[in-house]
């Protein structure tokens, strides 16, 4: 998504910069495809986002799909929390 916009964030981002914006990320348990539990993958993401909120869904790689209500009840409950003065 945004890949221009996201390519040229990153070629002038430095190795320190930070994202200060509030950042949500679902991890899904039984992701065998974008494993991001117990691999190292999700670091950089930890490492970077000051405002990161992560929550794990019980399904796999395709959670919109095999848990709708959980993905939408996530994504309900941090634009409440994190974006209160713009939701």
């Amino acid at each position: 998504m945004n890949g221009e916009q996201n390519a040229a964030y990153a070629a002038r981002a430095a190795k320190t910069a930070r994202q200060p914006m509030p950042v949500l990320f679902l991890h899904g348990k039984y992701d065998n495809v974008c494993e991001t539990l117990q691999s190292r993958l999700a670091d950089p993401m930890r490492a970077h986002c000051e405002q990161l909120l992560q929550v794990t869904v019980e399904s796999g790689h395709w959670m919109a799909q095999e848990k709708p209500i959980e993905v939408n009840a996530a994504l309900a409950r941090w634009l409440s929390t994190a974006l209160a003065d713009h939701w």
